[in-house]
């Protein structure tokens, strides 16, 4: 039993030193630095983000051009990372790394550019949580797991779904924020602001809460273009029971905040994500 807390001891301050880079703890005698809104802070991660992108954008596109290449499979022999079977999955792993920067950026920009009152380094979701930061690494692991030692564990077929599906919930997303505008935050808002309204066009008039729908088919989306069967049934899980908690507590706050006009069109929206209700009306 002490190896084991042991363990997760350090599995712990792992995940709590990660998280306290991605919150820039150790930055604050930069004044740029130094809070939320700092621009050094939103420079930065931008940058990474960038720079991240770019290198997978273009790995990606070298990738496929050595797939293409016929001399790839008289060379696929005698080298590991030349096998087929691994370079799709390194194709595979480019696109994902090319959807989690995509993610990041969306979040980020879209909240500077339709609800610039609440931007901050925050809007990148970058430091989510802990969950979020152990699901990215594990998930990481199960797929170099099976890219070393059981590349034929693999389904092109299926990782082109997965790909599709988090490019149409990534547009759900990114679209439902652009169209809350100044009436989108991150966070759930205990009172109510003058700038917050109720929002039941475009998007909002058949889902009511596409953020979170477009969040949810995103994340089992991005495991199933790995191919992690292990992580499709951990993601949706463990996004389901995350939605299962926040959706009717932040309904109820809706309620409060709107309550003549939330009832009706809940009453007439989806949901979306399968067995969550909201409160009864």
């Amino acid at each position: 039993m002490s190896g084991m807390s042991s363990i997760s001891y350090q599995v712990r301050r792992l995940l709590q030193n990660i998280q306290s880079v991605l919150a820039f703890e150790s930055w604050g005698r930069y004044p740029l630095f130094n809070t939320r809104q700092g621009l050094g802070r939103v420079a930065l991660i931008s940058c990474f983000l960038g720079i991240l992108l770019g290198i997978h954008l273009v790995m990606f596109v070298a990738v496929a051009i050595i797939m293409l290449n016929q001399q790839a499979t008289a060379l696929s022999e005698s080298s590991l990372f030349l096998d087929p079977k691994r370079l799709q999955l390194a194709l595979q792993w480019c696109a994902y790394i090319i959807s989690i920067c995509s993610f990041h950026l969306a979040e980020f920009f879209a909240t500077a550019l339709f609800n610039p009152s609440v931007a901050s380094s925050d809007s990148f979701v970058v430091n989510h949580s802990h969950a979020y930061t152990a699901a990215a690494m594990l998930s990481a692991l199960e797929f170099f797991l099976r890219f070393f030692f059981f590349p034929s564990f693999n389904s092109i077929s299926v990782a082109i779904f997965g790909f599709a599906t988090v490019v149409i919930a990534q547009a759900i997303r990114t679209t439902a924020i652009v169209t809350c505008g100044e009436s989108f935050n991150h966070l759930i808002q205990a009172s109510k602001k003058q700038n917050h309204f109720l929002i039941t066009r475009g998007i909002y008039k058949y889902l009511r809460h596409p953020s979170y729908f477009g969040f949810f088919y995103w994340a089992i989306g991005s495991q199933i273009l790995l191919c992690n069967p292990v992580h499709i049934v951990l993601f949706a899980s463990g996004a389901w029971m995350f939605f299962k908690r926040r959706i009717p507590y932040e309904e109820e706050s809706l309620r409060q905040h709107f309550p003549e006009t939330y009832p009706a069109y809940a009453a007439s929206t989806w949901i979306g994500i399968p067995f969550i209700s909201s409160w009864t009306y």
